[in-house]
């Protein structure tokens, strides 16, 4: 199977909302931050229109599914609470929802499991909140250890499909972080459960990601945004065309060269993993490590 491409749609730009129409999208992904104020992550007016028309599709006229982000910065993540999250859901009724985010950074393992142990407490309520709506588990963890602990958990949960964000791991450039990367999804992925992929836009490193799923991606309209076009794998300037119709080509050109790739060529060889050895980590054991604690 081919990996797929779900464009991200900012709720305060009409041209996003168009593209989506414009390319009939079947499924997009809005982000939650676009329905409330940075300054107090309290529901704001965009929500309470939305509320108004009865939820997130009558707003959009959209009829394909809707995927309701819960990833944000972290100084928004912290202001939220399930019952503040759920409301969101509850009125704006999207087909599913990313559990509960949180900052987990690397050879910051004490932390990290903190925050693990936080947001999977959050979630299990925030599912209660929202009984009608199924979620996708948004895996955390800043080793893999933790990966294999929350991923566990959100199966538990009766989870099946997992979101994992990648941006962070590849804001940098660095090598032996998008090797990481790579191995963490590798870890879920080779559960045999979907994967989708959060912030990837990079035609290069979708080769190396082409394991996965599906891919969502703002970075058609950001690279339209910055004058550049992709013409297979490279940026190249733009002339004669608007800025949205740069995004236009761009989204395209990507969905065309994702049905290029075969899956999992990346993610296995010989029916091993390519990075386990690369990237096993110190086999150390937590006492008591009990995510509902």
């Amino acid at each position: 199977m081919n990996s797929k491409i779900a464009p991200l749609v900012r709720l305060d730009c009409k041209n996003s909302i168009k593209l989506a129409k414009d390319i009939n999208s079947p499924i997009i992904v809005i982000p939650i931050y676009d329905l409330i104020s940075d300054a107090t992550a309290k529901p704001n007016q965009l929500f309470k229109k939305i509320k108004s028309l009865g939820g997130i599709h009558n707003f959009l006229d959209y009829h394909g599914i809707i995927i309701l982000s819960l990833i944000m910065k972290d100084e928004l993540i912290w202001k939220f609470s399930p019952e503040q999250y759920a409301e969101i859901i509850n009125n704006i009724k999207p087909n599913t929802f990313t559990t509960v985010d949180g900052a987990t950074y690397n050879k910051q393992d004490s932390k990290s499991f903190k925050e693990v142990r936080r947001l999977s407490k959050e979630t299990t309520e925030l599912l209660k909140l929202c009984p009608e709506i199924k979620p996708i588990g948004h895996v955390k963890g800043c080793n893999s250890i933790q990966i294999k602990l929350h991923l566990e958990y959100l199966k538990q949960l009766g989870i099946k499909i997992f979101i994992f964000h990648v941006g962070d791991f590849l804001r940098s450039g660095d090598n032996s972080m998008i090797q990481q990367a790579k191995y963490y999804c590798s870890l879920i992925k080779d559960s045999g459960d979907t994967l989708l992929l959060y912030g990837l836009g990079s035609p290069k490193l979708m080769l190396e990601f082409s394991f996965a799923d599906m891919f969502i991606t703002y970075t058609h309209f950001v690279t339209a945004s910055n004058g550049r076009i992709f013409i297979g794998t490279k940026r190249k300037k733009y002339s004669n065309m608007s800025v949205y119709e740069a995004a236009v080509h761009n989204f395209k050109e990507l969905s065309n060269y994702l049905k290029k790739l075969k899956s999992q060529t990346k993610l296995f060889s010989g029916g091993t993993c390519k990075w386990v050895e690369a990237h096993q980590e110190p086999q150390f054991v937590i006492q008591n490590q009990n995510l509902r604690k």
